[in-house]
């Protein structure tokens, strides 16, 4: 959310000719509720929602993509190197459907095997029951975001997998609107975007402001932490924020495996490029980031 942080104090709605109030509404599934309802305008989410929320009409559309990668690492015993290693292990998780579920599913994937017969998803209920599940031998594998992931490699587990590089695509982060909303406010599409990547690219370039914001909102004070999340952080957010069609497809097969109604769900329904595209198109965004 960090992006929203400097946009917002940045100043780049105003500038744009907003006015946006900042409501934090634990979890997309909630956040989609309000929309719905009429409550909110713009939503920033992330995850499955988008999918269960459409799995009757296309109902929410994203139309930006922050962050398009998992920022989750598999931790495992150094034991476990290749895929027939992990056949059969344990690899924990806090509970089913979170974006730790999500991850163990897309390493198992991306290794070629199936979350169903290759290997025990094991759901333990938080990221310290995580770290102590890898420490008692109860798994050998588990999804840990950072800087949980420092804790296990302390312990002597090594990293398996960085699920935020390589061709696995995940939808982190999203801006999202009701099609409703985007119907009568068109107008209202390009200024927020516009905004919205001058915050990206904000953050990105001004590190010392970065930093001041995730000590702000997440009362952090370690020097180590912020530079740490930073850096991760100005990598991973999109500088032209297309939403990734292939990571709403993956999460489409993950979900059917559960629940076959996710299936009915069309990718290309819910995704609308066309406001981030007229920003790169017209040299906004490039001209951002001249000189930078």
């Amino acid at each position: 959310m960090a992006w929203v942080w400097a946009a917002k104090e940045g100043g780049y709605f105003e500038q744009h000719g907003l006015k946006l109030d900042l409501l934090y509404i634990g979890g997309s599934a909630q956040l989609f509720q309000s929309m719905l309802a009429g409550e909110i305008g713009f939503g920033v989410g992330g995850g499955p929602s988008i999918i269960s929320v459409n799995t009757q009409r296309a109902s929410i559309v994203a139309i930006e993509g922050t962050l398009n990668r998992m920022i989750m690492k598999i931790m495992a015993t150094p034991q476990i190197k290749t895929a027939a290693d992990i056949k059969g292990k344990r690899i924990a998780i806090t509970r089913y459907g979170t974006s730790t579920d999500f991850a163990a599913r897309l390493f198992l994937r991306s290794w070629g095997l199936s979350p169903e017969k290759d290997g025990v998803i094991l759901q333990v209920g938080s990221v310290p029951n995580i770290v102590a599940s890898l420490r008692n031998g109860n798994a050998q594998a588990g999804a840990l975001s950072p800087p949980a992931h420092l804790q296990a490699e302390k312990m002597g587990f090594a990293e398996l997998k960085d699920l935020s590089k390589g061709d696995i695509y995940y939808p982190f982060t999203y801006v999202a609107v009701t099609v409703a909303f985007l119907e009568k406010n068109k107008n209202l599409m390009r200024p927020f975007l516009a905004a919205s990547v001058e915050g990206i690219r904000r953050f990105k370039t001004d590190k010392p402001f970065a930093k001041k914001l995730i000590a702000k909102y997440l009362r952090v004070t370690d020097d180590k932490v912020l530079e740490e999340t930073h850096q991760l952080f100005s990598e991973l957010f999109e500088r032209v924020p297309y939403v990734k069609r292939e990571g709403l497809v993956s999460l489409v097969q993950i979900l059917a495996e559960k629940d076959p109604k996710a299936e009915a769900v069309k990718v290309d329904s819910i995704i609308d490029n066309q406001f981030v595209r007229e920003l790169e198109t017209s040299g906004f965004i490039k001209n951002l980031y001249r000189d930078k």
